[in-house]
């Protein structure tokens, strides 16, 4: 039993000194919890599905995708197409998932057979890609656009005439069009989705009891229970406390968005329960069994960072749409260092990563995102001091990560050898 704590808390190592530091800075930041948590449920809606991109990636053994920065242009490509020609509200992001889903497939496609040239160094393969594909991107909306590539609207141009502006705004009608959709306070939202699991904890366990003939005992013992017991007792928290209801009512949730992070989450286990999610986990395996199998590892490989960016580009189209504005030659920049940093937080691993830990990981990276300037500001009178420790603490997570990995790597070597 000791053993096994002392495993745990090794292995979750950095998802519980985020979490001490999340709540040092909360207390010390002095900001009302309402505003806390309306600001962890924005940036959950805002950042999850990019995180959830990084997910195959990992299961196929590639590691941590930094190539997804060719999403993130993907969805910055097609915002700048419909604002070009003035395609606003919902039908302008319907198209622009459209655009990008098509831009991102075929830059996924050569992303994947660059990886596929350099197996073992897809990391750093995809952090160097992506500053090419970054100075490709700048070259073509600097200066090509307006001087050799024509556009329609002059009001997303330089002054000159070349070159698109360093940022845009979205149209009235398309900034935050998805997240205004369908908005319900949180204490109602908490109420519907303890229903909600309610019954589909029940359809399961009746199912398993009827189909799988299995017992009734082994049917009730599932982890969704857990889920759902957590549910309730926030449920019941909002029904007698006044303070806390205060608090649910006064956060707003963005019901369509999450609906979305939701279907992208079941996408993502659809794919594993398929032939190609047991082809993809096989390839993270050992690629040497998988071709013995008659997989080919090749294709599984582009198909899964195909997917990759495909996702990448639609979380990136959801941030944008919630921000309202595009900064065109940076908004893409830091996208995979933040999402990486995100899933590694959740407790994820080069060589493992679940759904739980992107949801954990985007939870406690952004709440110590947002609230470490205000705390720095309480503390030091200056909220750099939290905006250069927030940037470090990225970079160490990432490369405590790397270290921890490349440690394993030699140990099991080590053990193999021996």
């Amino acid at each position: 039993m000791k053993d096994k704590l002392i495993d745990a808390l090794k292995n979750n190592a950095v998802t519980i000194i985020y979490a001490v530091l999340c709540i040092l800075a909360i207390y010390f930041s002095g900001q009302p919890t309402a505003f806390i948590v309306t600001e962890i449920v924005t940036r959950l809606g805002r950042n999850t599905i990019i995180i959830l991109s990084l997910l195959l990636p990992v299961l196929c053994g590639m590691g941590l995708n930094f190539g997804i920065v060719l999403g993130a242009m993907s969805a910055a490509v097609s915002l700048i197409v419909i604002t070009n020609f003035s395609v606003e509200g919902l039908p302008g992001i319907l198209l622009c998932f459209v655009i990008a889903t098509f831009l991102s497939i075929a830059l996924g496609f050569v992303l994947g057979i660059f990886f596929n040239k350099v197996k073992g160094q897809e990391m750093i393969a995809g952090m160097i890609v992506g500053f090419f594909a970054s100075g490709i991107f700048s070259l073509i909306f600097l200066f090509l656009v307006g001087s050799i590539i024509p556009m329609r609207s002059s009001e997303i141009l330089l002054s000159e005439g070349v070159g698109v502006r360093n940022t845009i705004r979205l149209q009235d009608g398309t900034s935050q069009v998805i997240d205004n959709i369908w908005k319900m306070p949180m204490a109602e939202f908490i109420k519907h989705a303890f229903l909600l699991l309610l019954a589909i904890y029940i359809f399961t366990c009746l199912y398993k009891v009827l189909k799988s003939k299995v017992s009734i005992k082994s049917a009730i013992l599932s982890k969704l229970l857990i889920l759902v017991i957590i549910v309730g007792i926030v449920f019941l928290f909002s029904l007698y406390s006044e303070s806390f209801r205060f608090i649910l009512n006064f956060t707003t949730v963005p019901i369509v968005t999450f609906l979305l992070i939701g279907l992208v989450a079941l996408l993502v286990v659809f794919l594993n329960k398929t032939k190609l999610g047991q082809d993809i986990r096989t390839v993270g395996q050992s690629m040497h069994i998988a071709t013995t199998a008659g997989i080919n590892v090749n294709k599984i490989r582009i198909i899964s960072v195909i997917i990759s960016t495909v996702i990448a580009s639609w979380g990136q189209i959801i941030f944008i749409q919630n921000m309202g504005n595009l900064n065109t030659y940076t908004s893409h920049d830091n996208v995979g260092i933040y999402a990486i940093a995100a899933l590694l937080v959740g407790g994820a691993s080069i060589s493992k990563a679940t759904i739980p830990q992107v949801f954990i990981g985007a939870v406690l990276f952004h709440t110590l995102f947002f609230i470490s300037p205000m705390a720095g500001n309480e503390l030091f009178g200056d909220p750099m001091v939290g905006e250069f420790f927030r940037i470090f603490l990225c970079y160490l997570v990432i490369a405590f990560s790397l270290a921890v990995y490349a440690w394993q790597r030699i140990k099991d070597k080590n053990k193999l050898s021996a």
